[in-house]
């Protein structure tokens, strides 16, 4: 988009006479500076499937399964989960929650079910015309609900569906956390493996060169310096292996403290 605007000034610009080429370069520069500014950026939206895998998908990449189980065995993790899934329950109860405020009654007259209320003509003592002393109406029914129940109602539900998006974040946010920190100690495990292959090798080429010029020496054919310089070599390089060899077992740890289980098991698993 750029490319063609610039080309259709330069253009234009090669057409016109020199007292309008200044005043067009200039009005040609400030169209494109506001053509690159109002060029939409378009976000791509994160899909936390992908940030950790989920468990029932599975999957044969090493990393990838690493930051899986770093995401299962976490007790701080399922709590998380546990947190969104309350906020859901919550956001559930509080659709329904206005059920709680209707009531309803139903009065029934007692007296319409006596039979002794019953009176007839001729009773000693009693006057009366033959009727019922029955009363009416027979039953009353009633519903009553409170009107800030659907007032506040919007609001409550919303609060709750806002709970429920900031659970959500959290979970997404520790799923960040979680893929980088596995991925950046594996990565360190990775780089003391090559650490130790290198220094074990340099140990064995100065034992070689160690070996070679203890002989000589014995021989009378080197001298004492260069003798003590191989020794020191090789020991420095002894040193180096055993300290290449412990970072590259601290590194697995690392690891391990996130999987919960070995590393080497995890290897097997992915083979």
């Amino acid at each position: 988009m750029e490319i063609n605007i610039w080309i259709f000034c330069i253009n234009k610009l090669l057409n016109l006479n020199k007292p309008n080429k200044m005043r067009y370069l200039q009005n040609s520069l400030f169209i494109v500076l506001i053509s690159c500014l109002s060029i939409p950026c378009f976000s791509q939206k994160v899909d936390f499937d992908k940030v950790v895998t989920p468990t029932e998908m599975g999957t044969r990449d090493l990393k990838e399964y690493l930051v899986q189980l770093a995401w299962m065995n976490s007790p701080e993790n399922e709590a998380l989960e546990l947190e969104q899934t309350l906020r859901e329950f919550e956001l559930k109860s509080e659709k329904k929650d206005w059920t709680n405020d209707v009531r309803f009654s139903v009065n029934l007259n007692e007296n319409n079910f006596r039979k002794e209320d019953t009176i007839f003509i001729g009773t000693p003592g009693i006057s009366g015309n033959g009727a019922s002393n029955s009363l009416f109406p027979i039953f009353n029914f009633n519903a009553s609900v409170s009107l800030g129940t659907f007032v506040n109602r919007k609001n409550k539900v919303g609060i709750a569906e806002q709970r429920v998006k900031i659970a959500e974040s959290n979970i997404n946010q520790k799923k960040l956390r979680v893929r980088y920190e596995i991925l950046r100690r594996y990565e360190e495990y990775e780089m003391q493996e090559e650490t130790l292959k290198a220094v074990t090798q340099a140990e064995q080429s100065a034992s070689e060169a160690y070996l070679l010029i203890t002989d000589l020496f014995k021989a009378d054919k080197e001298t004492f310096e260069n003798y003590n310089s191989a020794n020191t070599t090789y020991h420095s390089a002894v040193e180096k292996r055993i300290k290449a060899n412990a970072d590259l077992a601290i590194a697995k740890l690392k690891i391990e403290e996130m999987i919960g289980i070995s590393f080497d098991e995890a290897q097997r698993m992915r083979k």
